[in-house]
């Protein structure tokens, strides 16, 4: 019994949940990182630094490179539906967060 939820908590905790533009999607974390890791565009520090400047094709394929990463759509105004600009970069900062506390060894 207590095996089965510890494992039930672990795999929970293991788990990075966020809105896809649809409905709440839950996608394995360690899965999301080494597909970020790997992603070229998202760790190029030229096209970082050109999106800090605010370069628009920069911004555009972070961007879309951010929404693959993710597998959601980007916004589309005909029908209402996907991720803002906005809310494609807010995922992406709050799974960097998730990452970095999943990170950090608690205090004994």
């Amino acid at each position: 019994m207590f095996r089965r939820w510890w494992y039930k908590r672990l795999r929970k905790a293991l788990l990075f949940s966020y809105w896809d533009g649809v409905r709440i999607r839950n996608e394995d974390g360690e899965r999301l990182w080494r597909r970020l890791r790997t992603n070229k565009t998202l760790t190029d520090p030229l096209i970082e630094a050109a999106v800090q400047k605010d370069d628009p094709e920069a911004v555009e394929t972070y961007l879309n490179a951010t929404a693959e990463l993710f597998s959601v759509k980007r916004y589309d105004p005909e029908t209402g539906t996907g991720l803002t600009d906005t809310e494609l970069a807010d995922l992406l900062v709050r799974f960097l967060n998730w990452v970095s506390q999943k990170k950090t060894k608690p205090n004994p």
